[in-house]
C-alpha cells in the first residue's frame, strides 16, 4: 500500500483534517481546452481532529455540496462541479482530491467550502453516560449519531495574502479541518469552525503538485496502449491513472510474475498511490498494490471492541466497503467473527506493499494474537458467506494503516538503527492519545510507540505540516501530530507500535 493524506481540486487544492488515515478521490474538470486567460484551480480535503475530552470520534461523514473562490471583485467562482460524500476520518494522513477548474486570472481573497448530512461515530470514554440529541451512549460505548444538529452548514477562510492566478500558474488549494473544532461540547456540528487553506503554485504544467495521495478501489477500465486504467476508490470520483516505467507494481499476491502494467485487470482490488499533475487533469502513479480479485467483498474498519484476548468476534467502524455495501454505510457498526474453518482459516497479511517494515522490534500480524483495539483492518468477506445485519465472517484480515492524533513526548531524532521515534502518551496534558486506547476494557493502552523509517525501505516516513518537515520539526511535549501507520501489539516492547508511513503536524 501507499501513503498520503488530502483532498483536493485542481488549481485549487482543498485539505481537510479528519481523526482519521485518509482516502482521496474526485475529478471534476472543465472538458476541453482551457478558454484563453484561465488558470487551472485544484481542490484537496485534508482532517485534523481531536475530539471532546474523553470521546474519541472513529467515523465522521459529509457531503460537500460546494466550493467557492471569492475575487476581490466580482462573483464567486464554483470549484464543485458535483457533490462528493467523504469519510473525514481517514483523511487525517492522507487527502481527497475534488476537483480541477479553469479559473480567470486574478487576485482571490478567499474559499468557502458548504456542507450537507453529517454524520458520525464516537467511542464514550468519559467514564459516564452522554445524551446526545436524546440518544443515551453508554461509558465504553460506540454510538452513531445519524443527524446531528448542524448550527452552520459553511465554513470559509480568508487568505493571509490573495492567490495571484496567472496564465503559467497552476494553483492546489489543500484545506484542513479539525473536527475537535466542528463538534461542539453540545455535539451540534458547526461547520465554520477551524478552516485552514495552504496554496501551493507551480509554473511547470507537467510537474507534481502536492503531495502523494492514496486510494482504494476497484479497477473497472484498462487500456494497454497508454498504460492508463480507471479506478472507482472506495471514497470519492472515478480517477484515471497513468502509469509509467517508474511506477512500482506490488502484484505478488496476484501471481503475476510480471510485475508491471500488464498484471492489472478490470474488476481487481487494488490500492495506488498517485500525484496531481499540476496541469489538473493527470494522475501518475507511483505505485500500485494488487489487493484482491474482484469476486471478493472487503469491508475495511477500525477495531473499537473485541469479545476476549485473542479475540474469536470484533466489532469494527465500518470506514469504507469495496465494493459498495449499502447495509454497511461508513461509519456504521459491523460485528466480524474470524473463521476458524478447517478447510478455510482466517489469514493475515500486512497491506505495506513497498514500505520496508523494520527488523527491530519484532513485528507481526499473523493471529488473533497479534489483533489489538485501535487497529484499521480490512476484512474480507469468508468464501460462501455473505453479510447479514452488519454481521460477516472473515477468511482474510489485513492491517491497514491505523490513523491517530496526540501529543508528541520522549522525541528521539537520533535512535540506532535509524528509525528517529517518538511517544503518543495519555498523560499528555493537550491532546492525549485518545480514550479509544486509554479505556480498553479489555487492557488500558496509555502509550504508543512511533517508529519513523528514513532508511533501508523505497519508501521513507514522510513529514508533513511541520517545520522543518522532518523530526527536527517536532518538539516533545508540545507538538500535536496526526500519525498514519501501521499498529502492532507489540507486548515485549511493553506497549503497542506504530511504524509511521506519515507524520502531519496539526495546525
Amino acid at each position: 500500500m501507499s501513503l498520503q493524506r488530502r483532498l483536493g481540486v485542481l488549481a485549487l487544492a482543498v485539505a481537510i483534517p479528519v481523526f482519521l488515515a485518509g482516502c482521496s478521490h474526485a475529478v471534476f474538470t472543465t472538458g476541453g481546452p482551457p478558454p484563453p486567460n484561465t488558470s487551472p484551480m485544484i481542490l484537496t480535503m485534508h482532517d485534523s481532529n481531536a475530539p471532546v475530552s474523553g470521546v474519541t470520534v472513529t467515523a465522521f461523514e459529509a457531503t460537500v455540496t460546494g466550493a467557492s473562490l471569492t475575487p476581490e471583485s466580482g462573483t464567486p467562482v464554483s470549484l464543485l462541479s458535483a457533490s462528493q460524500k467523504i469519510e473525514f476520518t481517514q483523511l487525517q494522513t492522507n487527502a481527497v482530491y475534488l476537483s480541477t477548474t479553469q479559473v480567470a486570472m486574478g487576485n482571490y481573497k478567499s474559499l468557502g467550502i458548504t456542507y450537507a448530512n453529517p454524520q458520525y461515530t464516537i467511542f464514550n470514554g468519559t467514564g459516564a453516560s452522554l445524551t446526545i440529541k436524546g440518544q443515551t451512549c453508554a461509558a465504553g460505548a460506540e454510538c452513531v449519531i445519524t443527524s446531528p444538529t448542524v448550527d452552520n452548514v459553511t465554513g470559509s477562510v480568508t487568505f493571509s495574502s490573495p492567490i495571484v492566478v496567472q496564465q503559467n500558474n497552476q494553483t492546489l488549494i489543500e484545506v484542513d479541518v479539525n473536527l475537535n473544532d466542528l463538534i461542539q461540547s453540545t455535539f451540534d456540528v458547526d461547520f465554520s469552525k477551524s478552516i485552514a487553506a495552504t496554496v501551493s503554485q507551480e509554473t511547470n504544467a507537467s510537474a507534481a503538485i502536492g503531495d502523494p495521495l492514496r486510494v482504494s478501489g476497484q479497477v473497472t477500465a484498462v487500456n494497454m496502449s497508454s498504460s492508463q486504467f480507471t479506478i472507482t476508490p472506495a471514497i470519492g470520483p472515478q480517477l484515471t491513472i497513468t502509469t509509467s516505467g517508474t511506477t512500482a507494481f506490488e502484484f505478488g499476491g496476484a501471481n503475476c510474475t510480471n510485475n508491471n502494467f500488464s498484471c492489472i485487470t478490470a474488476s481487481q482490488i487494488v490500492d495506488v498511490t498517485f500525484n496531481i499533475v499540476a496541469n489538473g487533469t493527470s494522475f501518475d502513479a507511483t505505485e500500485v498494490d494488487f489487493d484482491d480479485v474482484g469476486t471478493t467483498q472487503q469491508v475495511s474498519g477500525q477495531i473499537v471492541a473485541m469479545d476476549a484476548v485473542p479475540p474469536t468476534i470484533l466489532t469494527i467502524v465500518v470506514h469504507n466497503t469495496i465494493p459498495p455495501v449499502a447495509s454497511l454505510p461508513n461509519g456504521s457498526l459491523a460485528t466480524v467473527t474470524i473463521s476458524t474453518s478447517v478447510s478455510d482459516p482466517a489469514t493475515y497479511v500486512v497491506n505495506n506493499g513497498s514500505f520496508v517494515l523494520p527488523s527491530s522490534p519484532t513485528l507481526s500480524f499473523a493471529s488473533t494474537s497479534d489483533l489489538i483495539v485501535g487497529q484499521e483492518v480490512e476484512e474480507r468477506v469468508a468464501s460462501g458467506s455473505s453479510i447479514s445485519n452488519g454481521a460477516f465472517t472473515t477468511d482474510r484480515l489485513a492491517l491497514e494503516q491505523t490513523q491517530l492524533q496526540a501529543t508528541a513526548t520522549n522525541a528521539n531524532a537520533t535512535a540506532q538503527p535509524p528509525q528517529p521515534s517518538f511517544v503518543l502518551s495519555s498523560s499528555s496534558s493537550t491532546n492525549p492519545l485518545p480514550s479509544l486506547f486509554v479505556n480498553n476494557p479489555l487492557g488500558s493502552v496509555t502509550q504508543i510507540q512511533v517508529l519513523t523509517i528514513m532508511q533501508g525501505s523505497p519508501v521513507l516516513t514522510l513529514f508533513q505540516a511541520l517545520s522543518p518537515d522532518s523530526m527536527s520539526g517536532i518538539t516533545s511535549g508540545t507538538t500535536v501530530v496526526s500519525t498514519g501507520g501501521f499498529l502492532f501489539n507489540t507486548p515485549a516492547a511493553g506497549s503497542p507500535t506504530i511504524v509511521a508511513t506519515v507524520v502531519r503536524g496539526v495546525m
